[in-house]
Protein backbone atom coordinates (compact mmCIF):
# COMPACT_ATOMS: atom_id res chain seq x y z
CA UNK A 1 0.00 0.00 0.00
CA UNK A 2 1.33 3.23 -0.50
CA UNK A 3 0.98 5.08 2.56
CA UNK A 4 1.77 8.28 0.71
CA UNK A 5 -0.77 8.59 -1.31
CA UNK A 6 -3.49 7.63 1.43
CA UNK A 7 -2.75 10.03 3.48
CA UNK A 8 -2.78 12.67 0.44
CA UNK A 9 -6.49 11.38 -0.21
CA UNK A 10 -7.84 10.83 3.42
CA UNK A 11 -6.73 14.55 4.63
CA UNK A 12 -8.49 16.54 2.57
CA UNK A 13 -10.91 14.84 2.79
CA UNK A 14 -11.40 14.93 6.80
CA UNK A 15 -10.49 18.72 5.96
CA UNK A 16 -13.51 19.41 3.65
CA UNK A 17 -15.81 17.78 6.24
CA UNK A 18 -14.50 19.89 9.08
CA UNK A 19 -14.20 22.92 7.65
CA UNK A 20 -17.80 22.71 5.48
CA UNK A 21 -19.31 21.59 9.51
CA UNK A 22 -17.92 24.68 10.49
CA UNK A 23 -18.84 27.06 8.02
CA UNK A 24 -22.10 26.14 7.55
CA UNK A 25 -22.90 26.55 10.99
CA UNK A 26 -23.95 30.10 10.84
CA UNK A 27 -25.86 29.46 7.41
CA UNK A 28 -30.07 28.88 8.61
CA UNK A 29 -31.61 27.39 5.75
CA UNK A 30 -34.56 25.05 5.69
CA UNK A 31 -35.09 21.42 4.83
CA UNK A 32 -33.57 19.73 2.06
CA UNK A 33 -31.83 22.61 1.25
CA UNK A 34 -29.63 21.62 4.18
CA UNK A 35 -28.55 18.83 2.93
CA UNK A 36 -27.71 20.30 -0.36
CA UNK A 37 -26.00 23.00 0.74
CA UNK A 38 -23.80 20.91 3.20
CA UNK A 39 -23.35 18.44 0.68
CA UNK A 40 -22.37 21.34 -2.58
CA UNK A 41 -20.45 22.66 0.46
CA UNK A 42 -18.18 20.14 1.36
CA UNK A 43 -17.35 18.51 -2.13
CA UNK A 44 -16.44 22.08 -3.25
CA UNK A 45 -14.43 22.51 0.26
CA UNK A 46 -13.05 19.00 -0.41
CA UNK A 47 -11.70 20.06 -4.04
CA UNK A 48 -10.31 23.09 -3.30
CA UNK A 49 -8.16 21.96 0.00
CA UNK A 50 -6.64 19.54 -2.35
CA UNK A 51 -6.21 21.04 -5.72
CA UNK A 52 -4.61 24.67 -4.04
CA UNK A 53 -1.89 22.69 -2.16
CA UNK A 54 -1.32 20.40 -5.07
CA UNK A 55 -0.91 23.39 -7.41
CA UNK A 56 1.51 25.20 -5.14
CA UNK A 57 3.48 22.37 -3.99
CA UNK A 58 5.43 22.75 -7.50
CA UNK A 59 6.82 25.96 -6.07
CA UNK A 60 6.75 25.05 -2.67
CA UNK A 61 7.17 21.81 -1.60
CA UNK A 62 7.16 21.89 1.86
CA UNK A 63 3.33 23.13 1.33
CA UNK A 64 2.62 19.00 0.88
CA UNK A 65 2.13 19.18 4.58
CA UNK A 66 -1.00 20.80 4.03
CA UNK A 67 -2.49 17.55 2.48
CA UNK A 68 -0.71 15.30 5.16
CA UNK A 69 2.21 14.08 4.06
CA UNK A 70 5.13 16.18 1.65
CA UNK A 71 6.11 12.78 0.56
CA UNK A 72 4.49 12.48 -3.17
CA UNK A 73 3.18 9.35 -4.24
CA UNK A 74 4.98 6.83 -6.25
CA UNK A 75 3.68 4.04 -8.42
CA UNK A 76 6.51 1.71 -9.72
CA UNK A 77 6.24 -0.52 -12.30
CA UNK A 78 2.46 0.88 -13.39
CA UNK A 79 3.59 2.54 -16.55
CA UNK A 80 4.31 1.03 -19.54
CA UNK A 81 7.24 2.45 -21.54
CA UNK A 82 6.47 4.04 -24.61
CA UNK A 83 7.96 2.39 -27.88
CA UNK A 84 10.65 4.81 -29.92
CA UNK A 85 9.49 6.22 -32.45
CA UNK A 86 10.90 6.10 -35.82
CA UNK A 87 12.42 10.01 -35.57
CA UNK A 88 14.48 9.17 -32.46
CA UNK A 89 14.29 5.02 -32.82
CA UNK A 90 18.44 3.89 -32.55
CA UNK A 91 20.01 1.79 -35.18
CA UNK A 92 22.03 -0.97 -35.08
CA UNK A 93 25.50 -1.75 -37.39
CA UNK A 94 22.77 -3.46 -40.74
CA UNK A 95 21.03 0.42 -40.23
CA UNK A 96 17.67 -1.12 -38.63
CA UNK A 97 15.83 0.19 -36.40
CA UNK A 98 14.10 -1.31 -33.17
CA UNK A 99 11.14 -1.08 -34.55
CA UNK A 100 12.46 -2.19 -38.03
CA UNK A 101 13.97 -6.01 -35.75
CA UNK A 102 10.17 -6.82 -34.40
CA UNK A 103 9.09 -10.04 -35.11
CA UNK A 104 5.79 -9.84 -37.60
CA UNK A 105 2.73 -10.25 -36.86
CA UNK A 106 0.64 -13.03 -37.80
Amino acid sequence: MQTPAVVRTITPVIAGGIISFFAARGVQVDGIGRDYLASGLTIVITAAYYLIPLVLESRWPKIGVLLGSTARPMYPGRHRRASPSPATATSDSSGRTAVDRQLPLK
